[in-house]
């Protein structure tokens, strides 16, 4: 009779261990198959970056900073995006939708003076000697349109303002660069033909 209870309690204690251990894996294999198709199915899904276009046309919130340059180009395009009424000029980054970067390079006409120590070959004395350049390339000037969030480029295009001796000219060259530009930029948001 004992070897018998023995038995029984024995085969009862198998039984439930066998369902206890027999049903967590069978849980665990679930939890674990559903994770990798979760995770392939996030994987699958892109991250969506809305449309270029898109975002140029809803903002209403520009920022715009010069980053280097003259200033005449970053004036021109400022008195002009100000006067199209689709934006609003704001005074930070952090408010704006669009940040809108003027920039010009070259053309500044500068005149550089550079002085160096020489071996006179003549004599054998070290003499000083001085040389001058003056810069005539024409300017260059760049507008580049970002999202304000994200810093992602929406919209670039440069313009080259015409070389000219004398600074009157060269500074109207530089407003009719930039407003050519600023043209650009409007036509890209309202196309001619929609107007």
């Amino acid at each position: 009779m004992r070897k018998t209870s023995t038995a029984i309690l024995a085969f009862i204690t198998l039984i439930s261990l066998t369902t206890a251990f027999g049903q967590q894996p069978k849980a665990q294999e679930q939890s674990v198959t559903k994770a990798p198709q979760s995770a392939a199915k996030e994987a699958k899904k892109p991250a969506v970056l809305p449309n270029p276009t898109a975002l140029l046309t809803s903002a209403r919130n520009v920022f715009i900073v010069r980053t280097h340059g003259s200033k005449i180009p970053y004036d021109t395009i400022r008195t002009t995006v100000d006067n199209w009424e689709r934006f609003t000029l704001v005074d930070a980054a952090e408010k704006a939708d669009l940040i809108i970067e003027v920039a010009s390079a070259g053309g500044d006409n500068d005149v550089r003076v550079t002085s160096k120590m020489d071996t006179d070959y003549q004599t054998g004395r070290i003499e000083p000697s001085t040389s001058s350049s003056k810069d005539f390339s024409s300017t260059e000037v760049g507008l580049t349109v970002s999202d304000a969030h994200n810093k992602r480029v929406l919209w670039h295009a440069t313009e080259t303002a015409k070389y000219s001796m004398k600074e009157k000219v060269r500074e109207n060259n530089l407003v009719e660069a930039a407003e050519k530009l600023a043209s650009k930029f409007h036509d890209r948001l309202e196309p001619p033909a929609l107007r």
